[in-house]
């Protein structure tokens, strides 16, 4: 029997993961037993495979057909397609701010270390360099972040490497501004669509939280024409105290568009709000009951978009399933070697000067405080996945958490927390293995509250 691969599907191996496998549009791989990846990996439309009960798993799987049918029509593996090792820790993704250039100034930029604009941005070839460092690492999914990405000369370039080489531009975080039907046209013509999440922080306030007069017209004629064309769209939309009465409005206007999702997020103490923002910043408290109060009003008015309060709670109606972020595992699945952040762990963020960092939403206090974990234009991104400061600080386990923080090591919820949230930890310890106390206040006092809050029907999802 000659079998080929599905088109969809590329065969891939890592240090410590040496048979797994892509499928296009996925965010993750998934691990192969070695007698799977054996059999798989002969499906080369020339091979001949005798028949077995492993073979017929991976036919019903569809990760391969007999050639002449439907799904094995093509006869001839694609580069993507063909087994590749990359000899570093597995990563499937990563956040890549091609630019700190914006035509806006928002007050609560993380980016910045400072009021000063950012002008760094990576040239056309470090792109191009740095696009095909991706691909040696196995990287597949490919966020493009600002700054404004758009605003950087070679922007449609680097989608269009991306996907020549059959990575996945799966995400672009943008405000809108210079979405245009013609640069839609183009994804039309990819491998994968793109979601879109724009930035639309409170009708009647986005214009001044952005420092941009007339950029809430703007982003609402862009959803309507992304969700017109059939983008999946999700809107992130910042809360303070100054327009926590316009987060609910604008909920119920992102549904009525047809957008998909909402990020509401509490606009943290970064170097740039800490100074922009005066006495607007919510505390923990004040965010978790505004958390609670939104709910409440989201559940009673029957709304179906789906809602992610960040480092709170997440709700699907539609499936009518609710989750606790705060809740990062599950005391039955306990692991001491479970990653201190699983998205770190996963997705490589990269600033505009080319740093990497565990997350975007730590570059500017890395940057304040002059913490640097290496830089892909002088460092070889294979080599910041093997063996680097930055790989110490994405692969560290909870139990180095639970070692530093007596108060973790005497908590009930530890096995559930994990120690919280990286970014908060530091934010307000000022180290990174600083325990999460917004996660403290959450379980002793908010989670049993967010659960009384669903009726029958609802059904809590864990990790």
């Amino acid at each position: 029997m000659t079998l080929i691969q599905n088109p969809n599907v590329a065969l891939r191996g890592w240090q410590l993961v040496p048979w797994a496998y892509y499928i296009r549009g996925e965010e993750e791989a998934r691990r192969l037993t070695q007698e799977e990846f054996d059999i798989l990996s002969k499906c080369d439309g020339k091979t001949d495979i005798s028949p077995s009960p492993v073979l017929e798993s991976l036919i019903d799987k569809g990760l391969c057909a007999p050639i002449g049918e439907p799904a094995g029509a093509n006869a001839a593996l694609t580069e993507w397609q063909r087994f590749r090792y990359c000899d570093n820790r597995y990563f499937p993704s990563v956040n890549w701010a091609v630019t700190g250039r914006c035509n806006f100034n928002c007050l609560h930029c993380f980016n910045a270390a400072d009021n000063a604009p950012l002008m760094s941005e990576f040239t056309w070839e470090q792109c191009q360099s740095f696009i095909s460092q991706l691909y040696d690492c196995g990287i597949q999914n490919v966020t493009l972040t600002g700054g404004e990405p758009m605003m950087h000369p070679q922007f449609m370039r680097i989608c269009k490497e991306v996907d020549k080489l059959g990575m996945v531009v799966n995400e672009l975080t943008s405000n809108g501004c210079f979405i245009t039907p013609e640069m839609l046209d183009e994804f039309d013509n990819f491998n994968v669509k793109p979601l879109f999440k724009l930035s639309l922080d409170g009708l009647g306030h986005h214009d001044w939280f952005r420092d941009k007069k007339g950029s809430e017209q703007e982003v609402l004629e862009k959803v309507k024409l992304l969700v017109s064309r059939g983008y999946r769209t999700r809107i992130q939309t910042n809360v303070h105290r100054g327009n926590m009465d316009t987060i609910l409005p604008t909920v119920k206007l992102a549904e009525g568009m047809g957008v998909e999702s909402i990020r509401i997020i509490r606009t943290t103490e970064a170097p740039r709000w800490a100074e922009k923002g005066g006495d607007l910043c919510l505390s923990v408290k004040e965010y978790y009951d505004f958390a609670l109060s939104f709910v409440r009003d989201f559940l009673a008015e029957g709304l179906k978009i789906s809602v992610d309060i960040w480092q709170v709670f997440q709700i699907w109606p539609r499936r009518m399933e609710y989750h606790h972020r705060p809740m990062e595992g599950i005391a039955e699945k306990y692991r001491s070697s479970i990653p201190v952040c699983r998205g770190a762990r996963g997705r490589v963020a990269v600033t505009p000067e080319g740093d990497v960092v565990p997350c975007n939403q730590m570059s500017g206090y890395f940057k304040k405080h002059g913490i640097h974990l290496g830089n892909v234009h002088e460092t070889p991104l294979k080599e910041l996945l093997s063996d680097s400061r930055y790989l110490d600080y994405v692969c560290m386990t909870i139990n180095d958490i639970l070692n530093e923080n007596p108060k973790c090591q005497k908590c009930k919820h530890w096995k559930t927390c994990m120690g919280g949230c990286r970014a908060i930890g530091l934010l307000f310890g000022g180290t990174y293995k600083h325990h999460d106390p917004a996660k403290c206040v959450y379980f002793e006092h908010y989670m049993d509250r967010f659960a009384a809050l669903f009726g029958d029907g609802w059904r809590c999802i864990d990790r």
